[in-house]
């Protein structure tokens, strides 16, 4: 079965191309239902209203019952529009900002500089118990009073609490990749696979483009149209549902009330803040199964741009999804990815795709400080910045530093 991606004059279907380089066009208007909508223009009929609407424009109570469901339904990826009145929901405790197009707010307050550094200058005295601090931290030219010792502080001093380490870098070094078009790049979200949801690691996916002639990227998808071409994603940790999300990422305003919901796994094309004007859809995807122990698998079925002609990131770098995996999981992600090419004089847009790019997910190590990948060409050694050639210090700045940081590798050969 040939899932096929139609432009954004047909706006519900995506036509993919015949041969990586064939035109696409869209007919517009044209057939029309038992109830005298025109299908070709996206028109269908609703039964509540007694009319022809674009159900993602105008909302139709066929679709949803109550504002809950239509928002809710809006997040898992259902292309409809809400009534005015869904603006603010109260649930069972507390009023939250469901909005799919939320109304601004207010900017977070600017926080204070920090305090500067301490003088340079310090006290040319021994105090056996330490400084005296003032309020910004720094050691002043008087001596604390030795400590009493109390059961409290013996207890203390022989049963100290335990400080975890805190985890070094954990570079994820870019696969090789020699596509035409576009190579996949991972990035760790969480740190160490700390700092997020506990038991899983957070990855964002992206695709870098290597090929000027790119102009865009409209649509992620499976199909069989020349062998079997799956878009396949693994079991992937989910938010609570009035919090998650599948489609364009998290509204700033969840995070503030829910923090696990930067956390949740969701498909895009560039779009991360929540897609607040509803610029992406999708066909032939279930949601509603994706878990944390069923993933996505499907050979007719994408998502996609609304409008086609559109580049929404205008850089090489497109982010395509944000997933989170058990930590112990070793899982592999399948796209296929379409977009247009830049021809000024064309009477009709071309189009690129690529097929099968793989992104692998694996846990990030703790890189070894004493070791420099192979593929590494700028590394800091904790002080200075080095050029390096196949893992071979080549030449470093001299500055000189007081404290060092943890060693790690600025760029690597595949320019990530």
């Amino acid at each position: 079965m040939m899932f096929k991606v139609l432009s954004m004059l047909n706006l519900l279907a995506l036509t993919l191309p015949q041969t990586p380089t064939q035109y696409v066009t869209s007919p517009v208007g044209g057939q029309h239902d038992d109830n005298g909508c025109m299908i070709g223009a996206g028109y269908t009929w609703c039964e509540s209203s007694q009319s022809c609407i674009r159900q993602w424009t105008t909302p139709c109570q066929d679709n949803f019952n109550g504002c809950s469901d239509c928002l809710t339904k809006q997040r898992k990826g259902m292309n409809i529009a809400c009534p005015a009145e869904c603006d603010v929901v109260v649930d069972n405790w507390r009023p939250i900002a469901v909005d799919p197009l939320p109304h601004p707010v207010d900017p977070l307050p600017v926080p204070e500089p920090p305090v500067g550094p301490c003088p340079d200058v310090m006290c040319m005295m021994y105090c056996e118990n330490g400084f005296l601090l003032d309020d910004n931290g720094c050691n002043l030219c008087s001596c604390l009073s030795p400590i009493p010792m109390t059961p409290t502080v013996i207890n203390d001093l022989l049963n100290p609490v335990p400080v975890p380490d805190l985890p070094g870098e954990c570079p994820i070094p870019p696969s090789y990749c020699d596509n035409e078009y576009a190579c996949p790049k991972v990035t760790e979200v969480t740190h160490c696979s700390q700092n997020g949801i506990s038991g899983y690691t957070t990855y964002q996916l992206s695709l870098v483009i290597h090929n000027p002639n790119v102009r865009n990227i409209y649509a992620i998808y499976g199909d069989t149209q020349f062998g079997e071409h799956p878009l396949s994603f693994p079991p992937a940790y989910q938010g609570t549902s009035i919090y998650d999300s599948n489609l364009g990422g998290i509204a700033p305003e969840i995070v503030a009330i829910n923090s696990d919901a930067a956390y949740d796994s969701w498909l895009t094309i560039d779009i991360t803040d929540g897609d607040k004007n509803n610029e992406l859809s999708s066909v032939g995807i279930d949601f509603n199964s994706w878990t944390d122990t069923t993933g996505i698998y499907t050979t007719n079925g994408a998502i996609f741009l609304m409008d086609s002609d559109k580049d929404i990131a205008q850089k090489p770098e497109h982010i395509i999804a944000q997933i989170t995996i058990r930590d112990n999981d070793v899982q592999d992600v399948i796209i296929n990815v379409q977009g247009k090419l830049h021809c000024d004089n064309c009477p009709i847009p071309q189009t690129w795709q690529e097929t099968q790019i793989t992104f692998h997910l694996e846990k990030p190590q703790v890189a070894n400080p004493d070791v420099i990948p192979h593929n590494c060409l700028s590394w800091f050694d904790g002080c200075n910045t080095c050029l390096v050639t196949e893992g071979v210090l080549r030449g470093c700045s001299r500055m000189m530093c007081f404290t060092e940081s943890n060693p790690h590798c600025l760029s690597f050969a595949s320019g990530h």
